[in-house]
Formats: C-alpha cells, structure tokens, sequence
C-alpha cells in the first residue's frame, strides 16, 4: 500500500479527487487563474499540475544561450522603396520560415507607443474588478469577444497557467460597445495596423515560394483575424505546471507582441531555445495550415511559454485564418499545385479549415501537430478516385474504371470524390443524425426496437445479447430500398434530409454498380440487371465520447454482408482497415464518401459474386475520448427485396484455371449466417467456400 504524506493511501487519494468537479468548481468562480493568485494561493491547485513536465522537470526556466541559436530578425525598413533591399529582405523571410518557422520583424511601421498601449490595455482588462470581468466570461465561440481560462479546459490532461480575452476582429468586426472599455480603442486601432502589416508579410512569403506577390492574399489567408489577449500571472509553483502547453498554431500566420518578462521558447533542431524579448518587435510564426500549403518547404514549429514566479506576463497574439462563416467553411486547402511535381509530391490531401480547425480543437493542445492526421503515405492510405468527368468523356470513364479496378482488388475500400452530391446535402444528413440522437431520450424511445421487420428502428448493437463484448454506439436504422418507409414514420429531425440523402446516394450507388461490372469486365448493366441495386437500407452510427477508449471499440472488426457500402463519416475519424496485416487509419475527406466491398461481391458484396477477384475486407471504429462520432453507411443489398435468387460466383468469371471458389447461396440465407454469428472478427464467406 502506497501511503500519501497526508496519511491517506494512495486509493483513497484518487477516490478524493475529482478531477471533473474541480474543473467545474474553477470554471463557474469565473475568476480565472488571477483570482487564485488575488486569494493568496501558495500551491497550485491539481488540475494545473502537468505530470509529465514535472517527472520531465521540463517547467523549469531553460533555453540556449547559445548566440547562434536565436530566431531570426529582419529589418522591414526600405521594402518599398529600393528592390534590392525587398530582394534581400525576402531571402532573408524564405530562410527563416524554412529553416525556423519563427522571426521578429523590426521597423515594420506600428509605433512602439501603440504597441505598449495594446499590452497595457490587455492587463488593464485582466485586472478589473472579477465582477466586470465575469460579464463576458464564457465558453461560446460563437461570440465575438469573450474571456475564459484555457479553451481546452474540459480536455485538456492539465490547465495551463493563463487567463485569456478573445475578440474575433475580422472580416466581421465586433461593434465597439462589445469590446471591454479598458482597452476598446487601442484594440481597435491595432488591429487595423496589424492587418496591414499582414498582408505586407504575405506578399514576401508569396513572393519568397516564387509566387505572385498576391497569391497569398487571394487565397484567403488573411481573410480573418482573430486576437488573444494572455495574462500569465506569476506562478507560485512554475516547475509544476506550463503557461501554454507545447503546440503548433492551427492557422496560416501568428503576429505576436510580448512584454519583456519572456518564457515563450521554440523547439528547433531538438532543442527548446528561448525568444529573448525585444522592444518595438513583433514576432511572426507560421501555423499548420501554412505548412500545409506549402507541401512542407516553410514549416509550422511547435512552442510553448514556461510558468514564472515573476508575473504577470501579458501577450498579444493576433492569428491570420479564413473565416468559418458559412460561404467559405467548405473552401479546401491543399499543397498550392505551382509547389507540386512528380519529383515534390504533395505530402498533405486537402482540407477545410472548418474541418481542420474542428480536429486542432478536439485534440487540444497535447504536443502532437495536426498535420500528421492529413498527411499522405502513398503506400498505406486507401485510393481517393475522382468522379469528375465521369459522363462526359469516354477516356476518363475508362481510367476510372482502372481506379476503381485497382482498389477494388487490391484494397476492398476507396473513397470517392466529386461524386455529384453536393457538400451541404452530405453536411446536413451529418447534422440530421447528430439532432436524433442528441434529443430527449423520451422522444427516441418511440423508435427503440429490435424487430428487424421494422422500416424505422434505434438501438444500440444489432447482436447485443450474442456478442462476447458491446461496443460503444447506438444506431438509427432506415430499410428504404423496395418499399421505403411512409415519411411520416421517419423522426421529424432528420426526415426531409433522410429522404433527400436516401435518393441522391441510390443514384451514385446505380453509377457504382455500373463502374464495379465494368472494371470486372462486364456489361455496365450486367449487376444491376441481377437485382443487386433492389434494396438499400441506411444505417446511422453515433459514437459517444469514451472515458476509457482503450478498453473497447466504436465498432468490432468485420466485414460487411452486402454487395457495397457507401459510407458517410464526419470529421473526427477512427474508422480502420485491415491491409496487409496491420490497422490502416481512413483519413476523414471533405466532401468524399467511403466505398468498401461487402461479402456479397466477395458474397453479400462482390467477393463471392467476383469469385475472389475483388475482396471484403475487415474494418473496425476506434471508440474516442473526443465525440460524439457519427457517421452514415448506405448499404447497397438485396435483403430487404422479397426474392429467392441464388448468388454465386459470375459464370462470366469462371474457367477451368479459375474454378468457382463459393457455392450459391440466397441472401436471407447468407444474411440469417451473418447476423447469427455476430461481428466476432470472422468473414461468413468461409461457410460457403466450395469444400
């Protein structure tokens, strides 16, 4: 038994404390971290504690002191005014975004008084009365000024040690009276000038990738600005906990302005070197999805601001971004084509900031870039297949026949793009399944069945009382193949989608199967003509966030017991796939739709149909502690269709070098051996294999 210096055992510590509760007690005193500090406080309470940092006695004040290891600081004096000075000055940006992703810039036109006034005004705010300040404390972004501790306090493993004040400043501007009194005006006028030096420091990036001195702006890089005003007061215990966490910025460029108590530090070539504070400069350092775009020649590096017993440290950072109002959340962002060759690949698959944005906050500040969730590996992500052109040129047709081809043998899972569905159908059906599930228990309850002979039905694990284990998901189930449900009988909140979503999905489904007979050989018609496109039933997964996600799955490893699944899956991701012999991550696509073979085309999904030619392969969903996950697979079957034809192998497909691997077998009665045995991680086509 482990005793605590307080007597207790180490048990009845861990009972004692809850975690949650202290989050939450901390979080309604709205008080922030000043407020502990204005009590006095001599130790840091646990929440703050960063275990790792203490055990890695990383808190602690350290840098380099070493001359050659200080960022970078350009001279922004003359840029317009002599071309061989704008020439040297863009050299100089290009070396510093490749090599460091961080430098100050000096002589860049905003006076020093309006710099000291803005830090000025921030700790003015921060040191207000804290029944002022509660006014605008809050934990809605959707506000446009607002004031919390940590913004991912709820997730985060620890808090950090800081107090902050948000106000979004562009392209929609909050109105003056929303902006704190204290500090209105100079926030004002700041950012007017911080904008225009922005887009004076895109050109020279642009230029610096040999673009066009406008492509940047043009993109939308500096379309949005959002400002953050840190408070870090002085920390009674700094080497048990962090000001900011290490991390990379989510956006395209960061301009910061620092006080001159310092702590902010880089981590470059494997070493944490500190950002010695410099009167009159501000700092520029590029985010993730600058990184992004240029495919990695300009780099995005993590930093992090250490806990001082000296305080308080105030900040002003100020980030560069495209707005995630709804005309431009869905505009994707991938490497810039001009940055692109077959000898420099594009190493990132395109993205919304939207979505991105949405993954950076769910994750946290854990150390841990987003970027690596979007990276391509060319060896183990599942094909993408452009859709574009499909129906109007012949040529294109047959190489998407040959994609399609390929990944249907060699993978059993592509994701499709360009698919003619639009993006806001996809995000609305998304949304729909979202509304259901998060509803009154009371109003769900009327759909909760396990009769199967029901078009319209919710529960959680199709094999609840079979399976060894349960995973962690309910399902709303839709049979609207053959003889689709009454409308009225769908859930008001997601009916109208649900039925939008069910017609626009069967006819890609339709193009799908025509795609699949060509790329086996065959008549485009020929699967449909087998009533393969009869009967489709949509099936609507919603996983919960899980407090102990490594102790069981969204969804067991299985294969799927139809002809093919079109599935839909928000951003969050989890979804895997068994190829060549390991756990194979499924990238979330804006806009893509997922498509897996199911056992019938190996038999309910092609690979018995196809005679082994294209394969059902084996997929799982992590559970996640992030959630709520949803997702929509659209399975295209003929179970639901009242008919007694036997499948089996193609005759078109056979020869005596390749003999039929499968016996024929109805779907009822492939589907009444499927749902029998359960997803215990074992394909049904072994059952009917040819002895």
């Amino acid at each position: 038994m482990v005793v605590t210096s307080s007597g207790k055992n180490q048990e009845e510590t861990e009972t004692i404390y809850d975690r949650k509760s202290e989050l939450k007690a901390f979080d309604d005193s709205k008080a922030g971290v000043k407020g502990l500090v204005d009590a006095g406080l001599a130790k840091i309470p646990r929440i703050f504690i960063h275990e790792q940092h203490k055990l890695d006695g990383i808190g602690k004040p350290s840098g380099s002191t070493d001359s050659k290891l200080n960022i970078p600081i350009i001279d922004l004096q003359g840029i317009d005014k002599d071309a061989n000075s704008r020439s040297e000055i863009i050299n100089k940006v290009r070396d510093a975004c490749e090599k460091w992703g961080f430098f100050q810039v000096v002589n860049h036109g905003i006076s020093t008084n309006i710099l000291d006034e803005m830090l000025d005004g921030i700790g003015r705010f921060h040191e207000l009365d804290p029944e002022v300040k509660k006014e605008l404390y809050s934990r809605d972004f959707t506000k446009k000024v607002l004031y919390n501790t940590n913004f991912d306090f709820y997730q985060a493993p620890a808090a950090n040690w800081r107090d902050t004040l948000y106000c979004d400043m562009a392209p929609h501007p909050p109105s003056p009276q929303e902006l704190p009194l204290v500090c209105r005006d100079v926030t004002m006028d700041y950012t007017k000038k911080v904008m225009r030096l922005g887009l004076i420091l895109l050109e020279l990036m642009s230029e610096s990738l040999n673009l066009k001195p406008n492509y940047l702006k043009d993109i939308g890089c500096a379309e949005g600005l959002f400002l953050v005003g840190h408070y870090y007061p002085s920390c009674p215990e700094p080497e048990l906990t962090m000001g900011t966490s290490a991390h990379t910025d989510s956006g395209f460029f960061t301009l910061l302005l620092q006080d001159q108590i310092g702590g902010l530090q880089v981590l470059h070539q494997n070493q944490w070197i500190d950002v010695t504070p410099l009167h009159g400069a501000l700092i520029v350092n590029l985010g993730d999805m600058f990184q992004l775009i240029s495919n990695n020649k300009f780099i995005s590096v993590h930093h992090r601001v250490q806990a001082r017993n000296v305080g308080p440290r105030i900040s002003v950072a100020c980030f560069f971004k495209t707005q995630l109002s709804s005309e431009n959340s869905w505009r994707l962002y991938g490497p810039i084509k001009e940055l692109v060759s077959d000898e420099d690949p594009p190493i990132y698959r395109a993205t919304t900031i939207k979505d991105f944005v949405s993954y950076y906050f769910s994750k946290g500040l854990n150390g841990i870039s987003a970027l690596d969730y979007y990276k391509f590996n060319s060896h183990l992500n599942i094909p993408t297949i452009d859709f574009e052109g499909i129906s109007r040129d012949a040529s294109v047709r047959a190489e998407i026949v040959d994609e399609v081809r390929y990944a249907c043998e060699k993978w059993g899972f592509f994701q499709v793009i360009n698919h003619g569905i639009p993006i806001c159908v996809l995000d609305e059906m998304i949304d729909g399944i979202r509304r259901f599930h998060e509803q009154d228990l009371e109003v769900k309850k009327v759909y909760h069945s396990r009769d199967y002979n029901r078009k319209v039905l919710y529960h959680s694990n199709y094999n609840l009382y079979e399976a060894a284990s349960i995973c962690w998901r309910d399902t709303l189930t839709f049979v609207m193949g053959h003889s689709p449900p009454n409308p009225e009988t769908l859930p008001t909140v997601c009916r109208d989608i649900m039925m939008e979503y069910s017609k626009q999905v069967h006819k890609l489904g339709i193009t799908l199967f025509e795609l699949l007979a060509e790329a086996l050989g065959l008549n485009p018609n020929h699967l449909i003509e087998m009533d393969c496109a009869k009967g489709h039933c949509i099936v609507a997964h919603y996983y919960p966030a899980c407090p102990e996600p490594e102790l069981t799955l969204g969804a067991s490893k299985h294969s799927d017991p139809d002809f093919f699944t079109i599935l839909l899956q928000d951003t969050i991701g989890g979804l895997q796939i068994f190829h060549q012999n390991q756990w194979i991550d499924v990238p979330t696509v804006p806009g893509a739709l997922v498509i897996n073979i199911g056992d019938l085309l190996q038999a309910s999904s092609f690979c018995l149909m196809s005679n082994d030619k294209f394969k059902s392969v084996e997929h799982r969903v992590l559970a996640n502690q992030i959630g709520p996950r949803a997702s929509i697979a659209f399975f295209l079957t003929t179970l639901f269709y009242p008919s007694s034809r036997m499948y089996g192998p193609i005759k078109e497909l056979l020869s005596d070098e390749n003999p039929p691997v499968y016996r024929e077998v109805t779907v009822k009665d492939f589907a009444i051996h499927y749902y029998s045995k359960g997803l215990d991680g074992y394909s049904a086509l072994t059952a009917f294999k040819v002895e």
